[in-house]
């Protein structure tokens, strides 16, 4: 479980075991999302621009960088690509650089040559 820092109210400063569980919670693009968070008081629902939404988003970008056994900067090869736009041009087969990793697991090569959701990578050694 990860853990979700409060900013406002009566927890404001502390943090507790917690989750996202639903985005955009209005529907408008725009909206708060939903967090159960595990309080000594039991388990409540507070929204995201009441929790230090960085915090939270640091702890899911660590377990992409630990899946993807790679980082920004590092040239790889690719060993199995994810679903993700291309452009012209783009080798698969070919040493490609990271310039951009999200917490959601998208990773852009090349700086936007492609961005591929979870691909698996090997660090490329000549």
């Amino acid at each position: 479980m990860k853990q979700v820092k409060i900013i406002d109210g009566k927890y404001a400063g502390r943090i507790f075991e917690g989750h996202r569980f639903y985005f955009d919670h209005l529907h408008t693009g725009n909206s708060p999302d939903l967090f159960t968070v595990k309080t000594p008081e039991g388990e409540m629902t507070i929204t995201s621009d009441r929790i230090d939404v960085e915090h939270y988003e640091k702890q899911l970008l660590r377990e992409q960088l630990i899946r993807l056994g790679a980082n920004i900067g590092d040239t790889v090869k690719i060993i199995r690509s994810g679903s993700g736009s291309y452009k012209r041009g783009w080798d698969e087969k070919a040493p490609h650089k990271i310039t951009k990793i999200t917490s959601s697991g998208y990773v852009q090569f090349d700086d936007g040559m492609a961005e591929t959701f979870r691909p698996d990578v090997e660090i490329f050694k000549n």
